[in-house]
């Protein structure tokens, strides 16, 4: 039996996600499992997927008191138990609850017990891991259960749940950190939608489970934007202020952060300037929001350890897209007046840099074959010259491996291409890297490339939008 809240929508993409929970399920012995990551990133629809079909207590805490926590849940162990006297019993504490639950409980299949958003208690106790601590080792390890602690309040996960100063410390039998889907799997939410379609979607809203479900797949983006992004009141316009509000104390400072950013600033110190926000407070939020995956550093690729050159970036597409293109206009939309015009004539433009990010992921993720198995996979630059992508690697004789590519999203003629593999030639000199023993590829990827395949057969890496979802 299953006590649980109904979800609907489509789930898409987390086989490994359960085929990992289900064959901890399976392991014949007591199993405490961490679940966390962002908000929005399906950790809920996957815990209670997990739960479809097994003996199992889903638990969402509220936001009230602990007694009230205790209550809820006492509830629901009650209709598990199916025995009304259980919730009218007076009980003291999670752990006389656990207790007084086993007491009652003469079944012999494996439970599943899952608390969902387990942050929510210890807001309200910080006594709380000690307790569950108490819960696993005196009750829970000794039985035929599964336990699994899920949280979005990622700092307090690691420090709390998962540090090593946490009382749960070296209790847990494993633990995952969930992420957002691959861009591929947008095809199976937007089946009519071509490829084209599809990055701008993912331009606009990442790969997030819970913004991909607000879209229609039966609309065209920019009906979707307008329903669902670009409309007061409508879920996706507030969710950035919203998000930052509920994951960090000073929502001000990391929204300053996040616009200058998008502004330009790349540098520490340019942000520093722009936001006179001190340079050791600086690094702590930039830490913070790179924690939680909305912002990433980088250095030139082939470039290892800290350098004076490192640039932070935005790296969640649905905050890039808020702040280039919704925050700016604010008052145009607070005013009901369609910015979509606006947008459509920039959007190509903004998607330039989307596409090459999801290029250098497709590559990392050996989804696009560069001739070689990459190690890393990144921009570069140095002074005034920039290559897209640069993957490295090594071949089983171990002989170095340097895959040098232009990313563009237009559609390329021969002369074009030409073009670009000169410049590609040029800077490839410029790129120290095992310079006396390495082999160069070259790669072009484009919205489409004219003679592609003779391209190909003269030893040039070519991929179009023809290539991106090729199984």
């Amino acid at each position: 039996m299953i006590v649980n809240q109904q979800f609907t929508g489509r789930f898409v993409n987390r086989d490994r996600e359960l085929g990992y929970l289900n064959s901890r399920h399976e392991s014949g012995k007591p199993e405490f499992i961490i679940i966390y990551g962002r908000r929005r990133i399906g950790k809920t629809r996957l815990i209670t997927e997990f739960l479809h079909g097994k003996a199992g207590i889903y638990f969402l805490p509220a936001e009230y008191s602990e007694s009230e926590n205790i209550m809820m849940l006492q509830r629901q162990m009650g209709d598990f138990l199916g025995e009304d006297s259980f919730i009218k019993m007076r009980i003291g504490g999670f752990e006389e609850l656990f207790d007084e639950f086993f007491r009652w409980y003469r079944g012999e299949e494996r439970i599943v017990f899952a608390i969902d958003e387990f942050p929510y208690l210890i807001k309200l106790n910080r006594g709380i891991p000690s307790f569950f601590q108490r819960i696993w080792d005196l009750n829970l390890s000794k039985r035929n259960v599964m336990l699994i602690l899920s949280g979005s309040d990622i700092g307090m996960m690691e420090t709390e749940v998962l540090g090593y100063k946490s009382p749960l410390y070296g209790r847990r039998s494993g633990q995952w950190r969930l992420d957002k889907l691959n861009f591929e799997h947008l095809a199976d939410f937007f089946p009519k939608y071509t490829t084209d379609e599809l990055i701008r979607v993912y331009g606009c809203m990442d790969s997030i489970p819970e913004y991909i479900l607000k879209f229609s797949p039966d609309l065209d983006l920019w009906e979707n934007l307008r329903t669902n992004f670009l409309s007061k009141g409508s879920f996706l316009y507030e969710e950035a202020d919203i998000l930052l509000r509920e994951e960090f104390r000073e929502p001000r400072n990391y929204m300053f952060i996040l616009k200058t950013i998008a502004e330009g600033s790349r540098k520490l110190s340019e942000i520093a300037n722009a936001t006179g926000i001190d340079k050791g407070a600086l690094s702590r939020y930039l830490h913070n929001l790179r924690r939680v995956g909305i912002v990433d550093s980088e250095l030139p690729a082939t470039v290892a350890g800290k350098s004076k050159r490192s640039l932070y970036k935005i790296k969640d597409n649905y905050f890039k897209f808020y702040f280039r293109f919704v925050l700016p206009n604010k008052n145009n939309i607070e005013a009901e007046i369609d910015i979509t015009p606006k947008i459509e004539k920039e959007y190509d433009q903004y998607l330039g840099f989307v596409f090459e990010e999801l290029v250098r992921d497709l590559i990392i993720r050996r989804r696009l074959d560069i001739g070689f198995l990459p190690d890393d996979c990144g921009a570069w630059w140095y002074r005034g010259d920039e290559i897209d992508i640069v993957a490295t690697g090594a071949d089983t004789d171990g002989a170095r491996q340097l895959f040098i590519g232009e990313v563009k999203w237009s559609n390329l003629s021969r002369h074009d291409v030409t073009r670009i593999l000169d410049d590609l030639h040029r800077k490839s000199d410029l790129i120290r890297w095992h310079n006396d023993a390495r082999r160069e590829y070259y790669g072009i990827i484009a919205k489409r490339i004219e003679d592609k395949e003779t391209l190909r057969s003269g030893g040039v890496y070519a991929f179009d939008l023809g290539d991106i979802l090729k199984p």
